[in-house]
């Protein structure tokens, strides 16, 4: 009977002790509650995995009131893994605080692994302290692994105001914004021991995409796992310039003629749609630059004229391969078919101004520049001869997206931005002479004569005015 009772006194005292745990811990993701500031992209259910390229010394894990949690470690090509589990009010012991809200503030898990096996874990710290101690910001500017999407031009004014002292450190700052991706930079000055920190966020779900962090002896760099292009999306393309005013020939890489199309400048756009990464377009000619890919861009494309009456669809093409549309549209280079998604953008190996020269070698007259920002390629083309053309191309780095193309052909123009993308054209451009448009043979045969005839026609009359 007394071991009886002691059981049931056990067993009372453990629901006790797991009813205070329990209750004292924010409820796991909160019923998936999302604030209006974040993203609904966000994933509640798994978790973000995040693949170690570089780490330094092991470090101390530090709470908000000075306490050590433990020392945590990681190796090259480890995980770190992070789940959201909440959105709750500032951690009670944060007092130092942030220039974030302190309220509906990101809470996580994290577990971090050495030589493949757990070395440290800590389950449900707010978003600061996790920055805090990876280093994911810089003075009160602890944007961590969320940042909310909603307020990106407050991010931005916050990161200078911090970067330029307003809580104290100061740090030489560097901020990019592309179609997909918020980029900052903060190095650090005046201090023994400077930070240096990049930081690269999504900007449609506001995740850390990539981050290199260093202080004193400390270093990470951490790349986020399977980011991909979401191949869900319709990507909008604004035409800025199309001419001559008309129809344009679309044909497939062997030059048989499959539709025309039309749109308008200023006003006409493209609809894009990738359909998946397949085998290269059966047509496409060697050399191919992209051999080695492991697979090639398929989409969907969509036309639109936009005139003073209506709207019309001029053209529409289901699942041609990115070489073709490329090769169409001449959003390319000679025999470098890039398009709308520059293959072998994932690989740091693959070297695209060595690519671009090798394939058009057979021409003899060309120029190229190229040039990267933190998040971009520019790359700039101009040939001459039988079929002049001259080219500029600006993709997304991570993900390989078309965000720019200006491209002139024979008696052909298209210029086109991706929708919400503003590129800075002089301030991040290679150094692109003045650009000459492109003439089509027969207006360039019929200013040779022109200005032939009128040469003799003034030579004559010099010649009778001389007698």
């Amino acid at each position: 009977m007394k071991s009886i009772r002691k059981l049931l006194g056990l067993i009372f005292v453990s629901f006790f002790l797991f009813s205070i745990i329990t209750f004292s811990i924010p409820n796991v993701k909160a019923n998936g509650f999302i604030p209006p500031d974040y993203s609904d992209d966000l994933n509640l259910i798994g978790g973000y995995r995040y693949r170690v390229l570089e780490f330094g010394d092991k470090a101390t894990w530090l709470n908000f009131s000075g306490g050590s949690k433990g020392d945590w470690a990681t190796t090259l090509n480890d995980e770190i893994i992070v789940n959201i589990t909440g959105f709750y009010n500032r951690d009670s012991e944060d007092l130092v605080g942030d220039v974030f809200s302190d309220i509906h503030m990101p809470w996580l898990n994290i577990t971090i692994y050495k030589n493949a096996i757990l070395n440290f874990s800590i389950s449900n710290a707010s978003n600061s302290e996790i920055a805090r101690n990876l280093g994911l910001g810089f003075s009160k500017f602890q944007s961590g692994f969320i940042i909310p999407t909603n307020q990106i031009q407050w991010l931005k004014e916050n990161a200078t105001s911090e970067a330029e002292g307003a809580s104290g450190p100061t740090a030489y700052l560097t901020i990019e914004e592309s179609y997909n991706f918020l980029y900052f930079r903060f190095e650090e000055y005046g201090f023994t021991l400077n930070q240096e920190t990049e930081l690269i966020y999504d900007t449609k779900s506001g995740i850390l995409v990539k981050a290199n962090t260093t202080l004193g002896n400390y270093r990470l760099t951490i790349s986020l796992i399977n980011y991909v292009l979401d191949f869900e999306k319709e990507y909008k393309y604004q035409v800025n310039t199309f001419e001559p005013k008309g129809w344009a020939i679309w044909t497939n890489l062997w030059g048989n003629f499959k539709d025309i199309f039309a749109t308008s400048s200023e006003r006409g756009y493209m609809l894009v749609n990738f359909t998946g990464m397949y085998h290269r377009d059966p047509l496409l000619w060697d050399p191919d630059p992209f051999k080695y890919a492991t697979g090639r861009p398929w989409l969907d494309i969509k036309v639109f004229y936009v005139g003073d009456v209506r709207t019309d669809m001029t053209m529409q093409m289901n699942n041609i391969s990115n070489s073709e549309t490329a090769n169409a549209l001449l959003i390319s280079f000679p025999s470098f078919l890039s398009g709308f998604l520059l293959p072998m953008i994932g690989n740091y190996t693959y070297d695209i101004e060595a690519e671009v020269l090798s394939v058009s070698s057979y021409l003899s007259d060309r120029e190229f520049l190229y040039k990267e920002t933190d998040l971009t390629i520019d790359m700039y083309f101009k040939c001459g001869g039988l079929f002049p053309q001259e080219t500029r191309l600006i993709y997304e780095k991570i993900t390989g997206l078309l965000l720019y193309v200006d491209t002139y052909g024979q008696n052909y123009h298209l210029e086109m931005t991706i929708e919400n993308y503003k590129p800075d054209l002089a301030k991040n451009s290679p150094e692109i002479p003045i650009s000459i448009p492109s003439f089509s043979i027969i207006l360039l045969i019929n200013i040779i004569l022109i200005s032939s005839i009128l040469t003799i026609y003034i030579s004559r009359r010099k010649m009778k005015f001389n007698l």
